[in-house]
């Protein structure tokens, strides 16, 4: 009997001599938990909501012209840029922001749009610009260069590769092509010339340009 209280004893002594070190195992998930979700900056917002509202674009894109699905799967590179534009009187302009995507590597660019142009008109129209780049010339120019729209765009045709998937397009410089999608449909025209694209140096980790 006495040596089953001892052996008790003993047990309980060793419970209570282990107990904090438990308890230290116990809280160390949670001082990890707390390293890993630190508050998000303001450009990791801006760089989440900027990636759901392109990829909504390009959905739509898809929806609108299903074609367009394949021309930018066999493409090197496509950019999308979520714009609004506005006039008041006879002075009018826009702004917008975007993304490229190199499907080679996977890797993601930050881009801004800016336009002033002249004419009348009163309202805000909304619409999207989606590029698709055929070689990686034309994608590294648009990133590292920027690109500004000077109006000359021709309605694509079939390329040989991707047959009449550009279907709706304009090619607007070699080896690059361009949709505006509107809430109404597919642009027939584009009304975007003077618009300069360029990178968002505010929101890419890794600069693009010097």
């Amino acid at each position: 009997m006495k040596n089953t209280k001892k052996i008790t004893a003993s047990l309980l002594a060793a419970l209570a001599l282990t107990a904090p070190c438990f308890a230290a195992g116990a809280a160390q998930p949670a001082s990890e938990k707390t390293a890993q979700t630190a508050p998000l900056t303001k450009e990791d917002r801006e760089r989440a909501e900027l990636r759901t509202k392109t990829y909504k674009a390009l959905l739509d894109l898809y929806h609108k012209k299903p074609k367009s699905r394949k021309a930018i799967q066999n493409a090197f590179g496509y950019a999308v840029f979520v714009d609004t534009s506005y006039s008041v009187g006879l002075l009018g302009g826009g702004h917008g922001r975007g993304r490229a995507i190199n499907q080679h590597s996977g890797r993601e660019v930050f881009m801004k749009m800016g336009e002033m142009k002249v004419g009348l008109g009163l309202g805000v129209r909304q619409s999207n610009i989606i590029f698709v780049f055929g070689n990686e010339d034309a994608f590294n120019s648009f990133i590292t260069k920027g690109w500004t729209f000077g109006g000359e765009a021709v309605a694509a045709a079939g390329d040989g590769v991707n047959g009449d998937a550009l279907e709706g397009s304009f090619q607007v410089a070699p080896g690059m092509w361009m949709y505006q999608v509107t809430t109404k449909g597919l642009a027939a025209e584009l009304t975007v010339k003077g618009t300069r694209f360029y990178v968002d140096k505010d929101l890419n980790v890794d600069t693009v340009v010097d």
